[in-house]
């Protein structure tokens, strides 16, 4: 029965600590029409370079012999499915294929070695977020940044002082200014979504760090390909591959050991997360109403149900229930076992670092005066024990 039963209404404050953010982007964003991505994880590798012939995270001497091996006859390229084009036919590519010229042979060898060496102004090819093959100059020196979690990749990586551009969510003390202090100084160029380009002119910069096509100006690569501005779209927040995100981006800096050092410490918390949970039959595991406000069944790719699954529970979709509104009454049918609600709105621009106290008493402000979503919703469970976690 449900009334009988034990909610857990979690009502969260989660503090991201700028530098170690993107762990979370790895579940948790705030759009609730996420796009699917494509062919964005269909890679064996998580170094999503071309010349990664073995499918590690490494371009390494054993990419050379591999594929020395795979013009032998001796080894078998990996193939997977991937887009010259944004929206165009798909077509079959290998990492082995460092140039992209459609076949492994030497000059793939020479490439690879130059890659090894770390060569500079050398041209590298990379699949990126949309399952695009894109290209830049290797290494990226100046870059202009857009959107929260690409502000954080790049601090992952210790390239902030790259940044010579800065979207207006951080630039000009914007509403995110006060939790990027490390690109203060950068310069604005405008809306994440679409950069006021002739302010891009001036800045030398080598590349533009943003996202999806779906989201952020699909014709970003046109526009900019006359100032000689490379644009790197790689998953950092995209479940399941924001790691291959990170060290794709640490190549592409030169700046591999931070890179690697965040996949070391995203891959201990994952990993034991997974063996907690590897032996809990599906059935046994808890169904769990996660929201942020109560009041959706969040889509896919939207953090919500990638968090409850990854942390051993069943999300309500896998249930049946389809995705959109729903209410208290609602929330009661589906039966959940856990409910779990995430304070997110308006917490970044909002939160002061030097004053957490100040910060408890925003967030309980703001669950019971913000429209009253979080109350009204538990109003209709007030029947069920309620445990708040701040």
């Amino acid at each position: 029965m449900a009334s009988q039963k034990l909610a857990a209404v979690a009502i969260a404050a989660i503090v991201i600590i700028a530098g170690v953010a993107a762990v979370f982007y790895l579940y948790n964003n705030n759009s609730a029409d996420t796009p699917d991505n494509n062919l964005s994880s269909n890679t064996e590798g998580r170094l999503a370079i071309f010349g990664n012939a073995n499918n590690d995270d490494y371009i390494d001497e054993k990419d050379i012999e591999f594929v020395k091996e795979i013009i032998a006859g001796e080894k078998k390229a990996t193939y997977f499915s991937c887009y010259k084009t944004y929206n165009g036919n798909a077509v079959e590519m290998t990492f082995a294929d460092a140039n992209c010229d459609g076949k492994v042979d030497q000059s793939d060898v020479e490439w690879i070695q130059d890659m090894v060496d770390r060569k500079d102004d050398m041209k590298v090819y990379f699949y990126d977020v949309d399952g695009v093959i894109a290209s830049c100059m290797y290494p990226i020196t100046n870059m202009c940044i857009g959107y929260k979690s690409n502000y954080e990749a790049v601090l992952i990586c210790g390239a902030a002082d790259r940044c010579v551009g800065a979207c207006d969510q951080v630039s000009n003390n914007g509403t995110y200014a006060k939790w990027y202090q490390a690109f203060k100084d950068a310069a604005a160029i405008g809306s994440r979504f679409s950069f006021d380009y002739e302010s891009l002119v001036d800045l030398n910069a080598d590349a533009i760090i943003t996202g999806t096509r779906a989201w952020f100006d699909a014709n970003m690569e046109t526009t900019c390909a006359p100032l000689g501005m490379d644009i790197i779209r790689l998953p950092f927040w995209e479940d399941g591959i924001t790691v291959s995100g990170i060290i794709t981006l640490g190549y592409l800096l030169d700046c591999e050991e931070m890179a690697y050092n965040y996949a070391k410490i995203a891959d201990s918390v994952l990993n034991e997360i997974n063996d907690k949970i590897k032996d809990i039959s599906e059935e046994d595991k808890p169904v769990v109403f996660a929201s942020y406000n109560g009041t959706k069944i969040a889509k896919p790719h939207n953090g919500i149900s990638e968090t409850v699954e990854a942390a051993g529970g069943r999300y309500v979709t896998s249930l049946g229930y389809s995705p959109g509104n729903i209410d208290g009454e609602g929330i009661l049918t589906i039966n959940p076992e856990y409910i779990v609600f995430d304070v997110y709105y308006g917490f970044l621009e909002t939160f002061d670092s030097s004053n957490p106290a100040s910060t408890l008493d925003y967030v309980y402000d703001m669950v019971k005066n913000t429209d009253n979503a979080y109350f009204k919703t538990i109003e209709k469970l007030k029947h069920i024990q309620i445990k708040m976690y701040v």
